[in-house]
């Protein structure tokens, strides 16, 4: 194991996207990162979104988990809390997505946790937070999307009902959050010698970041509205069409020079001092019929030749890339993003990097998400110091499962 974090132990309560992407980042960065899983109703979601009728062979699962180790325990035992328990005392980092009241109910709240270990840092991070009359509403991050205004804004103006979009927002920003958070709490520890209770709610995570949204209705009195492609300071603004199914490229003109340029690329150079354009009041009086002109230059286009062809006249343009242009995009190739990792049940499988880049030795390299209950033996053998004969007879019982 290779890391900063190399020394550091993580035990991981996680499901879903926002919790396992928190654990596999800090395994990443070189800690020593063990998901708590069971069989009797403490399995990762994630896990079930395979086709296969395999736990072990879901994608989405393996993607999330990478560099984590893998133990089950029934914490539904009290046997298999007692064994939790002598865990965390071996450990330095307790990370939890579950429902803020689950692992209290088992005897596991902020005052078990600190006599079991004083300097232990915790972290928590439920949907709608730890506290508050809606905190024990269990929470998917569509639901934390709309809840947050998110949806109400990812819109277009006039439309009858939200759009939204269908990527769980609020679980990448708190993946990438939360370990921002223990990295903090660590070196609080190394100061202090005390442990912390932090609560992240990913519903705040994701309210934070429409900010001028409130401050319209807070200073203003205004309402904030969806406001689709457009955007005040710049015509045009928008959404392109493109040659080909579905594929399209975004322009943008900020400045009467980039529209004079535009201009000059599409063929109608006369249109740059044309005065109804040449202002950006008086184009943004005109944004339709600006669109409609674009637009039907566009759809004979590739996308990514319009992108370049504006990009080297010096106006601001870009592909709308779909999954599969990220996959072979060259520029994420260049720098490591992509990579491959062979997993033993589905073999070699494609995984994205994380979202930062550490001098060399930071991190450790990737390792596939691992089987359910691989490192059952590593830890409850060599960690807890127990016999091979009694790991067994747990698994007979039901505790280790």
């Amino acid at each position: 194991m290779a890391g900063w974090l190399e020394g550091i132990r993580v035990l991981s309560f996680t499901t879903g996207v926002a919790g396992p992407n928190a654990a596999r980042l800090l395994a990443q960065c070189g800690a020593e990162v063990i998901k708590i899983e069971s069989r009797r109703g403490g399995v990762d979601s994630f896990r079930f979104f395979s086709s296969q009728d395999n736990l072990d062979a879901a994608p989405r699962f393996i993607e999330a988990n990478l560099n984590v180790l893998s133990a089950q325990l029934n914490l539904k035992h009290p046997t298999g809390v007692r064994l939790l328990c002598e865990l965390a005392a071996k450990s330095d980092v307790v990370l939890d997505n579950f429902r803020p009241d689950v692992l209290p109910r088992l005897g596991l709240g902020p005052e078990e946790f600190r006599q079991i270990r004083p300097d232990l840092i915790v972290l928590k991070m439920p949907g709608l937070g730890s506290t508050g009359p809606k905190h024990r509403w269990g929470t998917w991050g569509i639901t934390l999307t709309a809840f947050s205004g998110m949806t109400y804004l990812w819109n277009h103006p006039g439309q009858p009902r939200p759009v939204g979009s269908q990527a769980v927002y609020p679980d990448y920003l708190a993946a990438v959050f939360a370990p921002t958070l223990v990295l903090a709490a660590l070196l609080y520890r190394r100061r202090t010698g005390q442990g912390l209770f932090l609560d992240l709610a990913q519903v705040e995570l994701t309210a934070y970041l429409l900010g001028v949204s409130f401050l319209e209705i807070a200073v203003n009195g205004r309402e904030p509205t969806p406001c689709g492609n457009d955007w005040p300071y710049a015509a045009p603004h928008n959404c392109y069409p493109c040659l080909g199914e579905d594929r399209w490229c975004v322009i943008v003109v900020e400045t009467d020079e980039q529209w004079r340029r535009l201009c000059a690329v599409l063929g109608r150079p006369e249109l740059a001092d044309d005065p109804r354009y040449a202002t950006l009041t008086r184009r943004r009086e005109r944004l339709a019929e600006i669109d409609a002109l674009i637009a039907a230059w566009t759809r004979q286009r590739e996308a990514h030749a319009v992108m370049h062809m504006l990009q080297a006249a010096g106006v601001p343009c870009g592909v709308v890339q779909s999954g599969e242009d990220l996959y072979h995009d060259p520029h994420l190739r260049a720098r490591g993003f992509i990579s491959t990792i062979d997993h033993p049940v589905i073999g070699q499988m494609p995984v994205a990097g994380i979202p930062m880049r550490l001098p060399e030795g930071a991190l450790a390299p990737v390792r596939s998400a691992a089987t359910l209950g691989a490192h059952n033996e590593y830890v409850f053998c060599e960690l807890l110091g127990y016999s091979r004969e009694q790991l067994a007879a747990w698994q007979r019982e039901g505790v280790v499962d």
